[in-house]
């Protein structure tokens, strides 16, 4: 495993992007792997990266990945499309209970990139109210920081809020309600130096992270986050770039 490192240039490049390698992908109609790569040349995109999932103690009723075939398709990807800054890597879901599994899972694995999210940090969580349920979840992300495999980027930052079934108005992870974790979480990536991506798979809001944590985060010293669309279907690549440009323009220039 070598991973990309923390300053390799990764602008106008989509670096989230599922296959049907990832069952919830496959079950909506994503395209095969050279399609994928089609679209990010119309959509004018320098490359992408395939982050397929891996969510060990989940997707039970779905096979296992296939990684001999994983990498095969990928790598015949890239090399039958030399003009594409295309690299190979997972979307690693973080659970404390299988982190240990997860890092002999994937460390013997050709990976240039991970993203390292929390997906799942309790069962009924919700049921808590906003306050205990937004630090169970940051919490787990803080936790997955010290995970036991290396990652390149920390994924979809406040992807709690994306089903939260609270009303809208109340929805927001803020930075001044949670300041104290949000603020650990930022200092512990700084310090790793890991760096986040802006999830644009928010219907074209950027909060995955928000403003108030990214503005943060920079007076901490950190750096641009990546884009990612965390895209199941080819239509969806690249979707919002351009706010989200825009968007980290004005934080970071």
């Amino acid at each position: 495993m070598e991973l990309l490192s923390y300053t390799y240039d990764l602008s106008n490049i989509d670096c989230h992007i599922h296959s049907r390698f990832s069952p919830d992908a496959r079950n909506a109609g994503a395209d095969e792997p050279q399609k994928i790569a089609d679209t990010v040349r119309a959509k004018g995109l320098r490359g992408f990266i395939a982050t397929d999932h891996i969510d060990v103690g989940h997707w039970k009723d779905f096979a296992p990945l296939d990684f001999d075939a994983y990498f095969t398709t990928w790598e015949k990807v890239k090399r039958d499309n030399p003009d594409l800054d295309i690299h190979v890597g997972l979307e690693v879901g973080y659970e404390k209970k299988h982190a240990k599994e997860t890092a002999r899972l994937i460390a013997d694995l050709p990976l240039e990139y991970i993203i390292n999210s929390v997906h799942y940090f309790g069962k009924d969580v919700f049921a808590l109210g906003k306050k205990k349920a937004y630090a169970e979840y940051l919490n787990a992300v803080l936790a997955s920081l010290d995970a036991p495999y290396p990652f390149t980027t920390i994924g979809h930052l406040g992807f709690a809020e994306r089903y939260a079934p609270y009303d809208i108005s109340e929805r927001v992870i803020a930075y001044d309600e949670f300041e104290p974790i949000l603020r650990k979480i930022a200092e512990r990536a700084v310090e790793r130096k890991i760096r986040f991506e802006e999830n644009t798979n928010t219907d074209g809001e950027m909060r995955c992270p928000r403003s108030d944590f990214l503005r943060a985060y920079k007076d901490m010293g950190g750096v641009r986050p990546v884009l990612g669309s965390d895209a199941h279907v080819s239509a969806r690549i690249g979707a919002h770039f351009d706010i989200a440009t825009k968007f980290l323009d004005g934080i970071f220039g």
